[in-house]
């Protein structure tokens, strides 16, 4: 019945976007079910070993449920390895660097097993960030629409024990992680820096090819939706295992005492504009965008560093109407136009800039190449590498 339903249900935008999905459902697992291996060599305790074969076996027979609703629903390949080729082009720029980084760290412990800062990186990788921040909300979605629709039952129906067995992996990570996390400061600042690196990653999963939002929108739902979804599912993990969002550099620089669902919108924004998502295309700022990263940079500035400049800090785009932001009380303000006379004056093309604010090149680097100069006199120009936090 599915097969039939596929063709007879699903228009063709459908089953592209519904291919994209599961093509990368399958490849994870695959890549999953062989890090893990690595990881059940690490772990200290017999029971965690124990755990961890179950889910070698929970993730082998999820591989061969996606791997037959490819080849025999949506006729992709003719065998397991036709299959997976056939899957490979679907997968997004933020897929193959997050599994890029799964496969490091599992060598890495393969090599060194009782390295625990790598195994609690391995641990946040697979169970939190790949199963229970990117898998849930990657399947929710669609899942939701074909059970409301009343199609696909053979797909519905393994969905749903997918869903339990990625639940029972999820806690088990999060409590091997939390109990890492909170007796080893190694462990914890581990986590921190795996999520730092992989979070621009998570964010480009999602983003489906040319930004075309019918991949989303014929399934009754919205990239915001799967980001706003992903955003909580994330925080509210953070917290879990005892590490505050705000530690992440790039949840710093977000407006919390927003709404998901508003949050969302500001990094659909950014995605739009090639900020992040996609390390191969080239920023252009929208004023919208501007504003979403002056009112990060604002957050990021240290007010009190900031404040003893004795004067504003002035971006001079060379591409773009310039920037400035001052400190009152303070409190630090980011506002366009010029500052009059600032203590600090920045030139720099705005996609650098923007690409330096979210930590895809690092502000040194600008430095080096002369894409970012900085004027003023020596003492405020001394205070430069202070003022972030």
């Amino acid at each position: 019945m599915d097969a039939q339903q596929w063709h007879s249900h699903f228009d063709a935008r459908q089953r592209r976007a519904a291919l994209w999905n599961y093509a990368m459902f399958l490849t994870g697992i695959e890549r999953i079910e062989r890090a893990l291996t690595a990881v059940l060599l690490a772990v200290p305790g017999h029971a965690e070993r124990s755990f961890l074969a179950t889910q070698i076996s929970d993730e082998a027979r999820s591989r061969i449920f996606f791997e037959r609703f490819l080849r025999e629903v949506a006729g992709q390949g003719n065998d397991t390895a036709s299959t997976l080729r056939a899957a490979e082009r679907h997968l997004t720029w933020g897929f193959r660097q997050i599994f890029g980084e799964l496969d490091r760290v599992a060598e890495a412990l393969r090599k060194k097993p009782g390295d625990r800062p790598v195994l609690a990186q391995a641990v946040s990788l697979c169970h939190v960030i790949i199963e229970g921040v990117l898998a849930i909300p990657g399947q929710h979605f669609i899942q939701r629409y074909v059970e409301k629709q009343g199609l696909l039952p053979g797909l519905t129906r393994g969905l749903s024990h997918v869903a339990l067995d990625e639940a029972r992996h999820v806690a088990f990570g999060m409590r091997l992680l939390r109990d890492m996390v909170s007796t080893s400061k190694d462990c914890r600042d581990a986590v921190i820096a795996m999520c730092n690196r992989t979070l621009p990653w998570m964010v480009g999963v999602f983003v489906p090819p040319g930004l075309d939002s019918s991949y989303s929108e014929r399934f009754d739902f919205t990239l915001a939706d799967v980001y706003a979804f992903g955003l909580k599912s994330l925080e509210s993990k953070l917290e879990r295992v005892g590490i505050a969002p705000r530690e992440l550099m790039l949840l710093s620089l977000d407006d919390r005492s927003l709404s998901y669902e508003e949050r969302a919108e500001r990094l659909l924004v950014l995605v739009r504009a090639g900020v992040i998502g996609d390390d191969r295309r080239e920023p252009r700022l929208s004023l919208e965008a501007f504003e979403i990263l002056f009112d990060g940079t604002a957050r990021a500035l240290d007010a009190a560093v900031a404040a003893s400049l004795g004067g504003p800090i002035e971006w001079d785009f060379t591409d773009a109407e310039p920037w400035h932001v001052i400190v009152t009380n303070g409190r630090v303000e980011a506002k366009p136009g010029r500052a009059g006379t600032p203590a600090l004056r920045l030139e720099i093309a705005s996609g650098d800039w923007a690409k330096v604010a979210l930590g895809r090149s690092p502000a040194r680097w600008a430095l080096v190449t002369r894409k970012l100069r900085v004027h003023g006199h020596l003492p405020a120009k001394a205070k430069l590498a202070k003022l972030f936090n």
